[in-house]
């Protein structure tokens, strides 16, 4: 009985090395893999693809700003650049145009140019 289970054990052993390690080479000479740069892009490529290029801003609201109590909406942000979570009072807030701001609102923005960093710089009153 040990000897059968060591005989398929070395073969199941052999096959997942074999596969493993040939699979990607055999695709290759079938011609089943298409080239990076001739593979059609999907909407997900495309949004991963301009993730990458945004940039990634956190801002605190301070104690007496004038953005306190005023909906997400209101604030002007350009198209481009969006408030994408909240923290507040160690709680994370997906936000929607409606919610308000609080003081010590930690807010996670995403930018897609410095165009935009600088808007939203002076919407949110901070100097650079």
């Amino acid at each position: 009985a040990e000897m059968i289970f060591n005989l398929v054990f070395f073969i199941s052993v052999t096959s997942v090395i074999l596969q493993g390690t040939t699979l990607a080479l055999v695709a290759k000479w079938l011609h089943l893999v298409v080239p990076e740069k001739v593979k059609r892009r999907t909407p997900l490529d495309l949004e991963l693809t301009d993730i990458a290029k945004s940039e990634k801003l956190d801002f605190i609201i301070p104690h007496g700003s004038e953005l306190i109590g005023r909906p997400i909406v209101s604030l002007g942000f350009p198209k481009t650049a969006t408030i994408v979570m909240l923290k507040r009072n160690e709680l994370y807030i997906l936000p929607s145009g409606s919610t308000t701001l609080e003081q010590g609102d930690k807010l996670v923005v995403l930018a897609n140019n410095p165009n935009d960093v600088e808007e939203v710089y002076k919407v949110l009153g901070i100097e650079i």
